[in-house]
């Protein structure tokens, strides 16, 4: 196989870690940074919370909301907006 068609590994984002810490709460974490959490609603939903505990929104399924945790924008080890809240 041509080696230059291979992709660099260390060159590609690696996929986040989601830890369910308890009955309705997860925490997700990529190479070791604490991205945020979600945590399940008494009506059933599920609210995403960025790295700063900052709430980003309420989601269906908890999935959507790992989604939301994980592609709000990093700049400078600060946790970006993703322009969505949950109130």
């Amino acid at each position: 196989m041509y080696a230059g068609a291979m992709a660099d590994p260390s060159s590609s984002p690696s996929r986040p870690l989601w830890a369910s810490v308890a009955d309705g709460f997860y925490v997700g974490s990529r190479d070791g940074t604490f991205l945020g959490y979600v945590d399940r609603l008494a009506d059933g939903a599920w609210r995403a919370f960025d790295a700063a505990s900052r709430a980003i929104g309420d989601f269906a399924d908890h999935h959507a909301a790992m989604a939301a945790v994980t592609t709000v924008v990093t700049v400078d080890g600060e946790a970006g907006t993703r322009g969505r809240d949950a109130g």
